[in-house]
């Protein structure tokens, strides 16, 4: 018997989470099945031979790359319902590809230059940076999950830094000094899960995240933030998904994160700068939801 929904998993620090989206799903009736790293040896070979099979995916192991991929392949071919489809997730991931679509659609994002992968072009001719501004954030094409990183001032800090990540593109952008909104910085992370949107302070320098009240949603007019996000969920076509918004000194919103996903989603409750608990219940519940409408015989 196929169970409704399949849970992928390989990070530790995912429990707390998925017992959370475990429970949302079970309190609906749904079955669910997890495959955690003790699994995932094995999981290639039991979604071909059947001994596991699911109409829904949740994957939350493969962005690892390697034998944590392996299983890919198998489950499109199973024709499993992704929650997010692997093909659109590599698309989002390539930041060049999600600036030009943000910036063709309207929607404003910090000026981009585009440096070669080092390992393809160890040596390139001295590039003019002076549309990014005398002060910059330099980073992978395919960056994530390491926050907001320190500025850099000069070519040689770009030149120096594409080492680091030598078979990606190197991105160079204008850096974003946020607005104070009272005492807060005007630095946003969004989550988006299944059609909600979810707003939440985001200091770029502590990293410390909090729910924006209705209260503030209306005193600064952050529904603006909503709008913008649920304009990016129509681009990257994603069910799930955070963005990073920030509203600069000239008070433009600037979408200065594009599209993270796989999202980190630790409690706060447990680490300092985790996601507040309330909006990881939330997303849960929203997730839970759209499993529900997609498996066979379960909608409302």
């Amino acid at each position: 018997m196929k169970t409704d929904l399949l849970i992928i998993w390989s990070w530790e620090h995912d429990a707390d989470f998925l017992s959370i989206l475990q429970a949302a799903c079970v309190a609906r009736g749904l079955s669910v099945r997890m495959v955690g790293p003790q699994g995932l040896p094995t999981l290639t070979d039991d979604l071909y031979s059947g001994r596991i099979d699911a109409y829904i995916a949740i994957d939350r192991a493969w962005d690892w790359g390697g034998e944590y991929a392996r299983h890919c392949d198998t489950v499109k071919q199973r024709g499993f319902i992704l929650l997010n489809d692997y093909d659109l997730v590599r698309r989002a991931w390539h930041k060049p590809t999600m600036h030009y679509e943000l910036i063709a659609h309207g929607l404003s994002a910090p000026y981009m230059i585009v440096l070669p992968a080092y390992d393809a072009t160890p040596e390139i001719p001295r590039v003019d940076l002076s549309p990014v501004g005398g002060c910059f954030s330099v980073k992978g094409a395919h960056s994530g999950g390491s926050g907001v990183l320190p500025p850099a001032h000069t070519w040689e800090d770009a030149a120096a830094r594409r080492r680091e990540w030598p078979s990606d593109e190197t991105i160079v952008q204008t850096w974003v000094e946020p607005r104070l909104m009272g005492r807060r910085r005007a630095w946003f992370r969004i989550f988006y899960a299944c059609g909600s949107t979810f707003l939440c302070w985001a200091d770029d320098l502590t990293h410390d995240q909090n729910p924006v009240t209705p209260e503030e949603e209306s005193q600064y007019r952050l529904h603006v933030l909503r709008g913008i996000t649920q304009q990016i969920a129509g681009l990257c076509r994603l069910n799930v998904f955070s963005t990073e918004i920030a509203l600069d000194q000239h008070n433009v919103w600037q979408v200065v994160d594009y599209v993270n996903e796989p999202c980190d989603y630790r409690l706060k409750s447990k680490v300092a700068n985790g996601v507040p608990d309330k909006v990881v219940v939330a997303i849960a519940d929203r997730i839970a939801g759209w499993v529900q409408r997609q498996a066979p015989g379960r909608s409302l």
